[in-house]
């Protein structure tokens, strides 16, 4: 059996290969995972909860929906970070099925309350389509998600995937918008969310990719001018 192999089969997560938690040599699909089996969960039960919402028309169904998206958002990345079970197909189900959550809750929203609409299309055209792009930029190096961008780009991490980055891109424009419902503010904030995803963008555009390559995404990756 090759070193490689030998690796591979020490530790799901490929890191054994170069000693970097997050860094694979594996990139063959990985479907049939327990983090896998609840993103699926929870976007069904958001789907189910979105068209309950949609026949009754109250928000309450529409913010349970919304619980449901959250929280499973968060439990299926924790049992994958706790079981040494991540992959890199379970990071793409994983941003697909977030943003397919967030269309559906977000529409209905501004269906039934037309006011979000201006805030709420800033949201979707940084969410839905420019960090969805950003997100699955991981994919042209050795990593397992967009959570261990770090050893590429500790900026861009920085600025998209830490902890304090994901708030921001993903509640605080939501939230802000419950909690004042002030169009001018929650534009604003929606607008600099998109000025870090544009931000984002061009610095990779100018650092470029490594391929998706079974090795070392340290050492593959080269420092950004």
């Amino acid at each position: 059996m090759s070193p490689m192999r030998s690796a591979r089969n020490r530790d799901t997560t490929g890191a054994a290969a170069c000693g970097h938690r997050g860094c694979t040599d594996d990139t063959r699909p990985r479907w049939w995972t327990v983090p896998n089996g609840i993103t699926a969960l929870r976007t069904v039960g958001t789907v189910l909860l979105c068209m309950v919402a949609a026949g009754d028309g109250g928000l309450g169904w529409l913010l349970a929906a919304l619980a449901s998206y959250w929280l499973g958002d968060m439990a299926d990345g924790l049992v994958a970070r706790v079981t040494r079970t991540e992959t890199r197909t379970g990071a793409v189900l994983d941003i697909l099925a977030d943003r397919l959550s967030v269309c559906l809750i977000v529409t209905l929203y501004v269906v039934a309350h037309p006011a979000a609409a201006l805030p709420a299309g800033m949201f979707l055209v940084q969410f839905v389509v420019l960090d969805a792009y950003l997100s699955l930029a991981f994919l042209d190096w050795p990593l397992l998600s967009p959570n261990y961008f770090g050893l590429v780009d500790a900026r861009v991490f920085r600025w998209n995937w830490s902890p304090p980055a994901k708030v921001l891109n993903t509640a605080a424009v939501v939230l802000l918008w419950l909690l004042t419902q002030h169009v001018v503010a929650t534009t604003a904030l929606a607008l600099l969310v998109l000025a870090v995803k544009v931000a984002t963008a061009v610095r990779l555009a100018r650092r470029g990719g490594a391929g998706a390559r079974a090795e070392c995404a340290v050492r593959l990756a080269q420092p950004a001018p």
